[in-house]
């Protein structure tokens, strides 16, 4: 059965949408094309239909996963940042994998895949570290914000007591609201 450019890109979104969830939940190396078309109610056929191969399937959602990652990360006050890392760093986001930002679920696995990927994810996340630096004046900062929270929910994410990973989660809340204290404060100062 042919289908129309239409219903192709809405299968398209539709495997996006539910692979995505699964993915971030359960890793991109440990989910079968069979799993992904599963969870989006699509045939294995339909898949290939829409994708060459499943580092292509990758690649879309890299993509589009880390534009929503981008937009996180674009506060447009100090105080739009520390509630955009505190949203980050809860217990929700620990929590719920499938709902939350790929940086922590997938680094690693696009750290293993091909140029074309890691390329699509290093220009996403050069706009998630600008829109950060873009409110606290400084690019090594913003960087060390990223990858404080991002390695924050990794490490949550693998203890499995609930007070460690509540110590974790709040630490780092704690130091990166002094971090964009201080770059406030000496932003202010400058002027």
């Amino acid at each position: 059965m042919r289908y129309s450019a239409e219903q192709k890109a809405k299968n398209r979104e539709r495997i996006l949408d539910a692979a995505g969830a699964l993915i971030k939940e359960r890793g991109f190396a440990a989910t079968g094309v069979d799993a992904l078309m599963a969870a989006s109610g699509l045939t294995a056929g339909a898949f290939y239909t829409n994708f060459r191969s499943k580092a292509e399937f990758l690649g879309a959602l890299v993509e589009r996963e880390m534009a929503g990652s981008v937009s996180r990360f674009k506060p447009a006050s100090a105080a739009d940042t520390k509630a955009c890392f505190a949203s980050y760093l809860s217990r929700t986001h620990v929590e719920q994998p499938e709902r939350g930002c790929i940086l922590p679920a997938l680094s690693a696995e696009v750290a293993r895949s091909d140029e074309t990927v890691r390329e699509a994810f290093e220009g996403r996340l050069l706009e998630a570290q600008a829109g950060v630096a873009g409110q606290t004046g400084d690019d090594a900062l913003a960087w060390s914000l990223l990858a404080q929270a991002v390695g924050g929910v990794m490490l949550a994410r693998a203890v499995q007591s609930p007070e460690t990973r509540q110590i974790i989660l709040k630490s780092l809340r704690e130091r990166i609201d002094a971090a964009i204290d201080r770059a406030e404060s000496q932003t202010d100062k400058a002027e």
